[in-house]
């Protein structure tokens, strides 16, 4: 049979053909280029398919993932997830299609696949591991009909990557460029399985838009929140998957100079607007600001559990204006900017303090401060001129 990556996409009409899974399962749809879940690689290139509950509890019911298209199945990860001490609680799974030559999809964060696609790969013990033993992947060519069931989870991610289409500019395009050939030597992964699982984030697009006409508009519908409290709205309502905006703050910093941020996650961080309502702004911090201590909670002490996970968490404001809460992709190198009014995540606590944001304009390559300071409720509160005061995180790209 003729690789499906060898044939030519359609001229005309979707290059999809089913739906990722039963609509009748899915509460909403969450928007490209999240930038909240901590640890996530950012800026997130997948959308996300939120489930509903499960019956009348909290729990997510669990739904099947289903073939987008009659397509190739080029490669299968799994990743092993484990506790505090160390002990397996779980296993993730990716699975990458090819659907013709200039689409790839892929599913991220399925809890469960069909022992037949592990099979047919040649069982578990074909697969080889990527940077260590709780990842394992394979290369393959398994071809699958569209609409057959793949797996399962209680939601997961869809990524498509369209070859076809220029590039988005980055600010760092070297920091998106997961396992290239380069590498791939260095984890010791055969250069075709390092190709497999490799995609360039820079292509990324809204899967819908790849989808046919009446099932691309039920699920558009559906892009809202994790529970479909907020609807996203506009016409570019599944945003974008790529926010970065070079020479600007907008976009994925890293608290390492060097280029292995795709590999570890937890070093990213990332300044962007609110997927969901874009006139509300998102510091994306991962608990990566050490002067963001849980003593600036707006939370009683005895609280203290609860007080340590808001600090941890995303920050909010609204935008505003000049140099005070203006939008990342307006802060440029040299001003120190002030931003004030913030909160953890969307509804939780206020933060007592400001945060003060300088892009260094005389660094060789993008560097950014960011400090919290305790001393004032709002920027007016902060005597000019602003200034580090030495406890600032530095942040590159």
């Amino acid at each position: 049979q003729t690789p499906m990556e060898a044939r030519a996409c359609p001229a005309a009409g979707p290059a999809l053909t089913s739906v990722f899974a039963p609509l009748e399962d899915v509460v909403s749809v969450s928007p490209l280029g999240g930038v909240t879940a901590p640890g996530e690689t950012l800026p997130a290139p997948y959308i996300r398919i939120n489930t509903k509950r499960a019956d009348n509890s909290l729990e997510r019911r669990t739904t099947v993932a289903l073939a987008p298209a009659t397509a190739d199945i080029s490669a299968i990860e799994r990743r092993r997830v484990r506790d505090e001490a160390g002990r397996a609680v779980a296993d993730q799974w990716t699975i990458r299609f090819r659907v013709c030559k200039s689409i790839a999809v892929t599913y991220d964060d399925l809890d469960a696949i069909d022992p037949k696609l592990i099979e047919e790969a040649g069982g578990i013990v074909s697969f080889a591991e990527v940077g260590g033993p709780d990842h394992l992947a394979i290369a393959t060519r398994i071809r699958v009909k569209a609409g057959a069931t793949i797996g399962s989870a209680d939601g997961f991610d869809v990524a498509l990557h369209d070859l076809a289409v220029e590039p988005t500019t980055l600010a760092a395009p070297e920091r998106y460029r997961p396992l290239s050939y380069a590498r791939s030597m260095v984890f010791n992964i055969a250069p075709d399985l390092a190709a497999a699982i490799a995609s360039n984030h820079a292509q990324a697009q809204c899967p819908l838009n790849y989808l046919p006409r009446l099932a691309a508009g039920e699920w558009k519908a559906k892009l809202g929140d994790a529970w479909g409290l907020r609807r996203a709205e506009g016409d570019n309502a599944c945003r974008t998957a790529l926010i970065d905006v070079p020479g600007a703050a907008q976009g994925a910093w890293f608290t390492d100079r060097s280029l292995n941020a795709v590999s570890t996650k937890v070093s990213a961080i990332a300044l962007a607007p609110d997927a969901v309502d874009p006139s509300r702004l998102v510091f994306a911090l991962h608990g990566r600001l050490r002067s963001l201590s849980p003593d600036l909670v707006a939370l009683a002490p005895p609280l203290e559990e609860a007080r340590a996970a808001a600090a941890r968490d995303f920050l909010t404001f609204t935008a505003g204006e000049g140099r005070i809460n203006p939008p990342f992709a307006a802060v440029k190198p040299g001003d120190i900017y002030c931003y004030e009014g913030l909160r953890a995540n969307f509804v939780g606590p206020r933060i007592n303090g400001v945060l003060l944001l300088q892009m260094d304009p005389d660094a060789p390559t993008p560097l950014m401060r960011i400090e919290a300071r305790a001393e004032a409720l709002s920027c007016s509160d902060l005597p000019e001129p602003w200034q580090f005061t030495g406890a600032e995180t530095i942040f590159y790209r």
